[in-house]
């Protein structure tokens, strides 16, 4: 409530009987539009626009809400999310993520645990899948989860008779068209021993798997299907920038990132700021036009109730 001075001799004149509502609405308008409002009336900052946050995709199947440091190529602006965190919509059949030059299909992502589950395109193929890489990733902001067990993976050329291990899982993938043998080991010198027994090979001692998947297999539930176990994937927990982003959000912003001084930001409505909103700024969005209209409305209103008492009591409520 906007209250005006009063005095037993007050300095306002009475209201001449003639002076009609619209003459104070036109005296209104022209004191809102001769003052400067902040850009919280105005139109949205672009970047706080449009970063919309959580963005769903639907990509084959529902992935569900994308949010940063996620976004998405083709979808969403590049500084909505963390360069190293672009999703692509591979022909419209499933959503993948490149780590260090690899491509792995994504299966799940958990915001609240910050988990990513993944599986390596290599073997998503039905039948003889394509031989598995060495997975490689950023390890500032990647980390297997206590759900991942690393094992080791032997490829063979040429072997003499290698036999049956009870440590090791045999199957079959491809590399340069051609079939080859390979092994599951969950020892590293068994994996060794059988590398040693072959021509030619290689070893990938660390190769992700899921605890539960491994157990499984060892236990003979899967009857031996160890591309079953390739194709469920790994998990990992991402970190990038976590605690800048939530107090962003806490402030009303939305979380982005500056391809210029590389580092994570917030957008806000009025503009960018490096960690949060400014206080000056309120989070709700607030049209000049729609403000102009409900204010003039509301005193055009009250202006029905002034009454010109012998104290000159007017208040615009």
């Amino acid at each position: 409530m906007c209250d005006f001075p009063t005095s037993s001799t007050s300095s306002f004149l009475p209201m001449h009987p003639n002076f009609s509502q619209s003459s104070l609405l036109f005296s209104l308008i022209l004191f809102l539009l001769s003052h400067h409002f902040p850009c919280s009336l105005c139109l949205d900052d672009f970047h706080y626009s449009n970063c919309t946050s959580p963005f769903e995709l639907e990509c084959g199947y529902e992935l569900g809400k994308i949010e940063y440091p996620f976004w998405v190529y083709g979808h969403q602006a590049e500084y909505c999310g963390h360069p190293l965190f672009k999703l692509d919509c591979e022909g419209g059949e499933y959503a993948s993520i490149e780590m260090m030059s690899q491509k792995y299909k994504v299966l799940h992502i958990d915001h609240d645990s910050q988990i990513l589950k993944i599986v390596s395109t290599d073997v998503l193929p039905m039948g003889h899948i394509v031989c598995p890489q060495s997975p490689l990733m950023d390890s500032t902001l990647f980390n297997y989860t206590s759900n991942v067990k690393t094992v080791a993976f032997t490829l063979t050329y040429d072997c003499s008779s290698v036999g049956d291990h009870p440590e090791s899982y045999n199957f079959s993938c491809t590399m340069n068209d051609r079939l080859h043998e390979a092994y599951l080991v969950t020892n590293l010198s068994v994996a060794k021993e059988l590398r040693s027994r072959c021509k030619y090979g290689v070893t990938i001692p660390e190769f992700p798997v899921l605890v539960r998947e491994l157990e499984g297999l060892e236990k003979g539930s899967l009857h031996g299907d160890v591309e079953e176990v390739l194709r469920e994937g790994f998990e990992v927990q991402w970190t990038a920038d976590n605690a800048i982003c939530k107090e962003c959000v806490g402030s009303g912003g939305r979380c982005g990132y500056d391809t210029t001084s590389n580092k994570s930001c917030c957008f806000c409505r009025d503009k960018p700021y490096p960690n949060k909103c400014s206080s000056m700024y309120p989070s709700s969005p607030l049209l000049f036009p729609s403000f102009l209209y409900q204010v003039s409305v509301l005193c055009v209103g009250s202006s029905v109730g002034f009454k010109n008492t012998d104290r000159h009591n007017w208040a615009i409520s």
